[in-house]
């Protein structure tokens, strides 16, 4: 029997959050002392027809990337281990119930159960349908706690732009810029220790520099706090997902940024972290009995329930990729559902195209899809060719739907530049401070 874990999502454009959950599992494997010989690397399309030699396979990813026509799509030489499982994602193609309900998927995670949940809404979910499950939170928790020199930096990383006002100048005298999102070509995909590597880099670029961290991204947070770093965790809106990081570290939403520490303690919870990892270890080589494995998956969901509640979780299918609420917003004000309109979409991805399409013209039924805008993507999208942004400007009366994180920035500037009116765009996603906004912050304040 080996050993397996992902390499790839088969997308260009990533979150490396969704990488450094790779990486833990590496982490796990390492303290199994389970060599680099003995694990095979998968990408997401792989897992469906794998026919290699079997693989236990250590799941720490939403189960939403392999389902296929509404079903599970998981070779049977691979034998998951699921620990992080959410979801609270399915939602966005198909209800729950009726994906639970399938006699197919009810067996599989049955069969391979218990089903270590990231949050609370999906072990709710499980549980309704008896299928035995804990919650586990995220595995990015893990990770050791940083025994070197202190970092001098206040790092953003993709922190929303609606936080600025709010920020103490004490913060900004040393501070720099990241993000989560980037883009990698085919070979980088190709040759999955590149994008390993890049975001190992990356991290422990975060893990040494950085004297507190600002961020709305769970995958900077929580590794973050792990390593022992101060972390300020804040988000426009707060979906499900992100339930169970409250009991390692505060979350604030829009309606709560005044009430932000921005001199957080950093939270002891090495306590979990070894639980977390002796329970894993556990199950991934099969040999801690049942019953002590129960006691501790028990004793891991008293722990994240058992926490203070101080943010209002939105349904994540209205957060996740889609804000389908700021488009609402958006055409309630500005679009005529009975009047003709032309739109084009920016920055959509195969997992968020279809929704948006059916979002916009099931609610405006005469608006009409008529270009689609992309810097990286090649190809065609419904029919039509992806250009690159900069054509947006031969489109004058086109209403365009910015949908991705990592479009959001570029578009807003863009716009400014070529003084687009309010009526003719709509960016959907998180916008984040910029080295440009603390700049102007500091023109006007001298």
């Amino acid at each position: 029997m080996k050993y397996a874990n992902f390499c790839d999502t088969g997308r260009n454009n990533i979150n490396i959050g969704d990488y450094l959950q790779f990486l833990a599992t590496d982490y796990l494997y390492s303290l199994l002392d389970i060599s680099p010989d003995e694990i095979v690397y998968l990408g997401f399309k792989e897992l469906e027809n794998y026919n290699g030699e079997e693989v236990v396979f250590p799941f720490c990813y939403s189960i939403i990337d392999f389902v296929v026509n509404g079903k599970i799509a998981i070779s049977e030489k691979i034998k998951p281990v699921f620990f992080c499982v959410t979801l609270s994602t399915i939602d966005k193609f198909m209800d729950l119930d009726e994906f639970l309900s399938d006699e197919y998927n009810f067996k599989y995670l049955l069969e391979h159960s218990p089903v270590g949940c990231r949050d609370e809404i999906t072990y709710n979910i499980l549980t309704k349908y008896s299928i035995p499950a804990y919650i586990n939170g995220c595995m990015t928790a893990v990770f050791p706690k940083y025994s070197g020199d202190s970092g001098k930096k206040v790092i953003f990383v993709d922190a929303p732009k609606a936080l600025l006002p709010l920020v103490p100048d004490s913060l900004l005298d040393d501070c720099e810029f990241s993000t989560q999102q980037y883009h990698f070509s085919d070979s980088d995909i190709t040759d999955y220790r590149k994008i390993f590597n890049f975001v190992k880099t990356k991290y422990d670029y975060y893990k040494k520099n950085a004297k507190i961290a600002i961020t709305s991204r769970l995958h900077v947070a929580l590794p973050l706090a792990a390593y022992g770093i101060p972390v300020v965790l804040a988000k426009d809106n707060v979906d499900g997902r992100f339930s169970f990081i409250e009991k390692y570290i505060s979350i604030y939403d829009k309606d709560n940024y005044y009430k932000i520490d921005w001199n957080p303690s950093v939270q002891d919870f090495e306590g979990v972290k070894e639980l977390l990892i002796r329970h894993a270890l556990g199950r991934i080589q099969n040999n801690i009995d049942k019953v002590v494995l129960e006691r501790m998956e028990q004793e891991l969901t008293d722990f994240f329930k058992q926490r203070t509640i101080t943010t209002e979780y939105r349904e994540s299918h209205k957060i996740t990729h889609k804000n389908g609420h700021k488009f609402d917003e958006y055409a309630e004000e500005f679009w005529n559902k009975n009047a003709p309109i032309k739109y084009a979409l920016w920055g959509v991805s195969e997992n968020n195209s279809l929704y948006w399409k059916n979002h916009i013209e099931s609610n405006y039924p005469n608006a009409k899809l008529v270009a689609v805008f992309d810097s990286f993507r090649e190809g065609e999208l419904f029919g039509l060719k992806y250009q690159h942004p900069k054509k947006i400007t031969e489109y004058a009366d086109v209403c365009v739907i910015v949908c991705s994180v990592g479009a959001g920035g570029a578009a807003v500037q863009l716009f400014k530049k070529f003084n687009v009116d309010k009526s003719r765009y709509c960016v959907t996603s998180d916008c984040f401070i910029t080295e440009n906004d603390i700049r102007k912050v500091r023109i006007i304040a001298e």
